[in-house]
């Protein structure tokens, strides 16, 4: 592939797509939406598509890009036992998300030695890969709104409506503060546990509830936030350069 070729990483995530532009290695313009870019003025020769949504809403989203950009050649990544210089701890490789593989493939080349990735959006993720390309293996647990939803739907009377959330001092004083400030504190006490047993690893956060947390505990942090796409870019370069 072409240096100065155009290139669309789509990032299908379980609430959201994520679309992200490439010129070469410069990103361009990042768009999350239902269905393919209105910027028809970007027409990409190549097209990395990375899901970790079922087989048929797959199929539907690739069907409805590939009819936006007829043209461009299309790669569909997975998780693999090694690719990059990266090797994959999970014994069967392909149940490891695509999109946890794929920022693991981003941090490490990032060459910052042994690193822990944060990724915080419906789950919390968090990977290790240590400075000679290793995956170690990570965590998920369920993200800040999931929390929130399950209490709500596996309870009768925890209810309040969104205009009582409200950020104040001192111990939750209602209903709404001691939910949202409640499954906030779960997940800084996960953060703050992964960063104690791991003390010399370096946190790489990417979305912006990660940056958030690593934030709110005062924990230095290298921010990517299309790490995602950095490592679809890497990835989808070398099979291309393979064929």
């Amino acid at each position: 592939m072409s240096d100065e070729s155009n290139l669309l990483v789509v990032d299908a995530g379980n609430t959201s797509i994520k679309f992200t532009a490439f010129a070469g290695d410069q990103v361009l313009w990042v768009e999350r939406g239902e269905s393919a870019p209105l910027d028809k003025a970007f027409q990409p020769q190549q097209i990395y598509f990375a899901s970790v949504r079922s087989k048929e809403q797959s199929a539907l989203l690739h069907a409805d890009i590939q009819a936006a950009y007829p043209n461009a050649q299309w790669l569909t990544l997975t998780s693999v036992s090694q690719v990059c210089g990266v090797t994959n701890a999970y014994h069967e490789p392909e149940r490891l998300g695509v999109d946890r593989w794929l920022a693991v493939v981003g941090a490490y080349h990032l060459k910052l030695g042994d690193v822990m990735v944060l990724d915080a959006g419906t789950a919390i993720k968090v990977d290790f890969i240590n400075s000679k390309g290793v995956h170690l293996g990570g965590y998920i647990t369920p993200g800040l709104n999931m929390m929130e939803s399950a209490l709500l739907a596996n309870t009768a009377r925890i209810r309040y409506d969104s205009d009582e959330v409200v950020v104040t001092q001192g111990l939750p004083d209602s209903t709404a503060r001691a939910v949202t400030e409640g499954v906030h504190e779960m997940a800084l006490a996960f953060v703050e546990r992964m960063n104690r047993q791991h003390p010399s690893f370096k946190w790489v956060a990417t979305g912006g509830d990660s940056r958030a947390l690593l934030d709110s505990l005062q924990i230095e942090m290298e921010y990517q936030p299309n790490l995602v796409a950095l490592g679809a870019k890497r990835v989808g370069d070398e099979l291309i350069k393979r064929q």
